[in-house]
């Protein structure tokens, strides 16, 4: 996800917005609040929170929807996502450090042999058997590394399908407390985000008045959840869809912690599995073929 605006000074959208929004409510109209704030609208928006900013200035065009409302919903939901990734990154970093250096442990086994008998190079560069060991050492090696970074990068990932929920959820609110109907603010937002599952929702709502006909994906089950029993019961679910962003954005930095402990036990796998076997075959075995056909010679 961009979790950042394209303003000169390369702020956040959740202080680049406020900017915005502050100008907007002093009177001036949208295509000056943008240029006085130093924030541009993206032209091509990539991820959830530009298309979202995009979408919201497109609604508000289209609709007369208050856009300073939705603004402060994307800005809200920009800084819950800027924490989980910083507490995502802070967790992360002492595994991914770990990781990193286990990947060198071939090499150190390598450096090891020889210093301790110059004859291990020579095993490993002049004969048969030192060629598989190199060939074995480096096959581990590259399993070993390939499976860190998957590991690593599925932690990293952790928590970040939640921040979707967190800024559509904001801006269903917004434009409900701005006065749209529940099926038109899902739908709006639906494709605002391009979330067709969303969407789909937002059909069920207004065609079944509040029944899905199918089951709800689960990652929109929240938003289901908080829709569906206020729209049978004929009240706004605005204070409900304020409570998913919030614990979805506490999910999202929960998630991430937990991935990133998993990630300091997960990483003794490809350690012990590839880097380990991979130090003995360009370490230890030359080392001691060097060593033992060097005192078989010697006698």
């Amino acid at each position: 996800m961009s979790r950042r605006g394209a303003d000169a000074g390369g702020a956040g959208w959740d202080e680049s917005l406020p900017r915005v929004v502050g100008l907007l409510r002093a009177g001036l109209p949208a295509p000056e609040a943008w240029a006085r704030a130093g924030v541009a609208v993206p032209a091509r928006p990539v991820g959830t929170l530009e298309r979202a900013v995009a979408g919201a200035d497109l609604l508000a065009a289209r609709t007369g929807a208050p856009l300073a409302s939705m603004l402060l919903a994307i800005a809200g939901a920009a800084a819950d996502a800027r924490e989980a990734d910083a507490l995502r990154r802070a967790a992360l970093a002492g595994p991914r450090l770990s990781a990193r250096i286990l990947l060198w442990l071939p090499l150190a086994g390598l450096a090891l042999g020889s210093l301790v008998d110059a004859r291990t190079v020579r095993v490993l560069a002049l004969t048969p058997l030192g060629w598989g060991l190199l060939v074995a050492g480096a096959a581990l090696t590259w399993a070993g590394r390939a499976w860190t970074g998957r590991l690593v990068a599925r932690a990293g990932a952790a928590g970040g399908e939640a921040d979707a929920v967190v800024v559509a959820s904001a801006l269903v609110a917004a434009a409900l407390a701005a006065g749209a109907s529940v099926p038109g603010a899902l739908r709006s937002v639906a494709e605002a985000l391009d979330e067709p599952d969303l969407e789909a929702l937002a059909d069920d709502v207004g065609a079944r008045g509040g029944a899905p006909r199918d089951p709800t994906p689960e990652r929109w089950e929240p938003v289901a959840r908080a829709v569906l029993p206020a729209v049978a019961a004929g009240a706004s679910p605005v204070a409900s869809l304020e409570a998913v962003a919030r614990s979805a954005a506490r999910r999202s930095r929960t998630d991430a912690a937990i991935a990133a402990g998993e990630l300091g036990v997960r990483v003794t796998l490809p350690l012990a599995l590839c880097l380990l076997p991979a130090f003995v075959a360009v370490g230890l075995l030359p080392l001691l073929v060097a060593v033992v056909g060097g005192g078989l010679g010697g006698g």
